[in-house]
């Protein structure tokens, strides 16, 4: 099977999907707006730098993506993100064409106004298949008129990289730690656990906080640390690679996630499988994976005391991290596998391979 993969070679969801098909036979080639490279995975560089042109750059790349597919003649055309590389693989006009709606593309995008509201569905509709990473976002799509098929399907968190290690777990005559891995960029709200940090260590004064991850609002961050008078007990580690991010997670006491919207969480399902107890904002993406008070705890978007507070509980609380360790582990195994999500995709690839029959012609190309 040859794919044609429409997305940003730079971003590790793009990869990890590109190397799972790659490493499994399939024949794929990535046309990406943006600079990346894959190891085993030819990436074509097509049309302008998004972040240079905004969203013009995708309608501007469209001739060169048709040209480009004309080449390819690939059995699948597959754009991550409705509504960017989804707009050019609908005005591309190949099929079968699935487009996957990651998260901002939909939940945020469509609430700008009518016009990029109907860009998106307009784009969804050309596809033969949508698929959506959380429950919440395929309602949402639903909710826009979308009748068209559709597949939920989490991207969940590598179990061969995220899983419980034993002989790494939290020690408990050590720094209790506390671990944030989101980027340092708005949507992530990481502000909100720098100014709970106060109260944190007034209750749990050999805390540390391992902030793990890169973005625009580093910088900022680092120096509120300094103004609060926590900067010892807080470490930037800045990007790191899977594997330290999983030595972090199985060795940590409390995960916080404070985003204010997410697809799926993927940082929290690899915080579940390392064991790491969540306490996390209450938004959808991460009441589908956490009961409060059971599995973990959901608190405000905005309240550093009600977050420090929660935190301050969980770290009080070693019976209820050691089963919800458990439970979430089950959960993660259960419906939050990347593998078994990859698997699932694969038969939809096929699937759709014997339902849409004829491909699209490129007239006058």
């Amino acid at each position: 099977m040859k794919i044609c993969l429409l997305a940003n070679a730079a971003s590790i969801h793009t990869q990890r999907w590109a190397t799972y098909f790659a490493e499994h036979g399939y024949d794929v080639t990535i046309l990406s707006l943006s600079d990346g490279e894959i190891p085993g995975v030819p990436v074509k560089r097509v049309g302008l730098e998004p972040r240079v042109l905004g969203r013009l750059a995708y309608l501007l790349s469209v001739l060169q993506v048709r040209r480009a597919i004309k080449r390819l003649k690939p059995d699948i055309v597959h754009a991550h993100y409705a509504g960017g590389y989804g707009l050019v693989g609908a005005l591309a006009g190949h099929h079968p064409l699935i487009i996957s709606a990651w998260g901002s593309d939909v939940l945020v995008a469509p609430r700008e106004g009518r016009i990029m509201k109907r860009i998106v569905k307009a784009c969804l509709d050309r596809a033969d298949l949508v698929t959506s990473v959380a429950m919440h976002m395929s309602a949402t799509i639903r909710a826009m008129g979308f009748t068209g098929a559709m597949v939920t399907l989490p991207f969940g968190a590598d179990t061969t990289v995220f899983y419980p290690r034993e002989d790494e777990a939290e020690d408990a005559t050590g720094p209790r730690l506390i671990v944030s891995t989101r980027n340092f960029e708005p949507i992530y709200n990481v502000h909100l656990l720098i100014e709970a940090l106060p109260k944190i260590l007034a209750g749990a004064p050999s805390a540390k906080v391992i902030v793990i991850g890169s973005g625009s609002l580093r910088e900022q961050l680092e120096r509120r640390t300094r103004e609060l008078g926590v900067e010892d007990h807080v470490e930037f580690t800045g990007k790191l690679a899977a594997t330290e991010i999983a030595q972090y997670l199985s060795r940590a006491a409390i995960f916080v996630t404070t985003s204010l919207s997410d697809g799926n969480n993927i940082s929290l399902n690899e915080a579940m499988a390392c064991g790491a107890f969540p306490v996390v904002t209450d938004i959808p993406a991460n009441r589908e994976w956490i009961e409060n008070g059971r599995n973990g705890f959901l608190v405000s978007t905005h309240d550093s005391d009600e977050l420090a507070e929660q935190i301050l509980a969980g770290l009080d609380a070693p019976n209820l991290r050691r089963a919800a360790a458990d439970l979430n582990w089950k959960l993660i195994q259960q419906r939050g596998s990347w593998k078994t999500a990859m698997a699932r995709m694969e038969n939809e690839y096929f699937s759709i391979m014997n339902r849409v029959c004829t491909h699209d012609a490129f007239p006058g190309v």
